[in-house]
């Protein structure tokens, strides 16, 4: 379609050379005094070719104006958008040199929540260049990554982590889409879906109640860390640890208790390691530790710190009833391709033997204490009354036994009767 600058252009040449011709043609017969005939039909075609043009040229303004007006609503409609937007939208146009090259990328238009973003306003930011005025803002390394976009022709889509000295967000969903001379900017703020996307996943890998690693949590970390043991040619070891009558103290004390000892253990594990070890929760009343860089001794070196602060924990009367932990622990040397399911597995099956040997020693009997034989015991002469003496003197007598010595019992002798057999003397 042709533009106005062209039709008005092409109706006024056709009429000046229908003009031209009429008035030559009229000249030449008035010369020749041939007559007029011909002029009427030449001033009538000039005329209707004039008037054809005429509409055509006016039917083709108003389609313009009314397409114009149109645009121009259009614009507004998409500024009125732009401006609105919740997004960060920025315009900027390449800036090339001699030889055609992307030298730089000048902004032509942004709009208030961009501007907002960039911790400045509208009329500032426009004209503004990447590299030479947004230098201070990452603006080369931002150049860079949307000049490629711009020769790949290919739109960039990115997740980046800002700093908010430089812009009003800590996350941004960056997108730059090539245009036809540059590229159309869309910077949103996703620094609250980060944070609660943060605090789901730590939610998902962390105990509730002690806020330690959960099993999951655990068997993520871990294994990230053996991976990183292993290349490094580093032992590690893997402790697992159970609480001893937990069951008893729920049923005794009831579930309040046994969540408080659940809390009081697990801060004294974290506070017994250090902080890159990793410390869990496995599930009731079973922890995990997975310690890096020891090995058999620094197992039981920490082994004993626990048992140390347990008993602190005890002496301090926090709870209505002391604790105790029963732990089982296995070495991971750099060459050993067990898993973190494996190495648990292991070390549990050390603490359940620990248990059954408690257990076998509490039920195995202990000799009592020998006693010292009492050796009987001397009787002393046993005094006897002066009648009951002289009684048994008398009836002595009269059967032929001696009479006991006056006063006393034991020292009597029996005298043996006459053709008797004497009675044998008890020792």
């Amino acid at each position: 379609m042709l533009d106005r600058l062209t039709l008005r252009t092409t109706f006024w040449c056709v009429a000046v050379t229908l003009i031209t011709v009429i008035v030559g043609s009229a000249i030449v017969r008035l010369q020749q005094h041939g007559g007029i005939g011909a002029t009427p039909l030449l001033s009538a075609l000039a005329l209707a070719v004039t008037v054809a043009g005429w509409r055509r040229l006016h039917g083709e303004l108003q389609r313009r104006t009314a397409a114009d007006a149109s645009l121009r609503e259009r614009m507004r409609r998409l500024d009125e958008a732009m401006q609105a937007s919740v997004d960060g939208v920025f315009l900027l146009r390449a800036v090339r040199d001699r030889d055609g090259h992307v030298r730089d990328l000048e902004i032509t238009d942004v709009n208030r929540r961009g501007a907002d973003l960039l911790y400045g306003d509208r009329e500032t930011l426009i004209g503004q260049r990447l590299r030479r005025d947004l230098s201070h803002r990452n603006g080369e390394t931002i150049f860079g990554r949307y000049a490629e976009a711009i020769s790949v022709g290919a739109p960039l889509v990115e997740e980046v982590r800002v700093n908010r000295r430089r812009l009003a967000a800590s996350w941004i969903l960056h997108q730059a889409t090539p245009t036809s001379d540059g590229v159309a900017v869309t910077v949103r703020d996703i620094s609250i879906r980060k944070r609660e996307e943060v605090r789901l996943r730590r939610a998902s890998l962390t105990d509730d109640l002690t806020l330690l690693y959960n099993r999951r949590g655990f068997m993520a970390l871990a294994d990230q860390q053996l991976r990183l043991a292993r290349r490094q040619g580093k032992d590690a070891v893997v402790m697992y640890a159970d609480m001893d009558g937990f069951k008893q103290l729920n049923d005794t004390y009831g579930h309040a208790v046994g969540d408080r000892a659940l809390v009081a253990v697990a801060r004294v594990l974290q506070s017994t390691v250090r902080d890159c070890d990793v410390v869990a929760r496995l599930g009731g009343d079973e922890f995990t530790v997975l310690a890096l860089d020891a090995d058999g001794v620094g197992a039981r070196i920490i082994q004993r710190r626990i048992e140390e602060r347990l008993a602190i924990l005890n002496a301090s009367g926090e709870l209505p009833t002391p604790l105790a932990l029963t732990i089982g622990h296995t070495r991971v040397r750099p060459n050993d391709p067990a898993t973190v399911c494996e190495l648990l597995a292991r070390a549990d099956q050390l603490l359940y033997a620990r248990k059954r040997r408690r257990q076998v020693m509490r039920m195995v009997p202990t000799a009592p204490a020998s006693r010292p034989v009492r050796q009987p015991a001397t009787l002393a002469p046993t005094a006897v009354p002066a009648s009951v003496a002289a009684v048994a003197a008398a009836m002595a007598s009269s059967r032929g036994f001696a009479a006991p010595v006056p006063g006393t019992m034991s020292g009597a002798s029996i005298a043996p009767v006459p053709g008797t057999r004497p009675p044998t003397q008890a020792a």
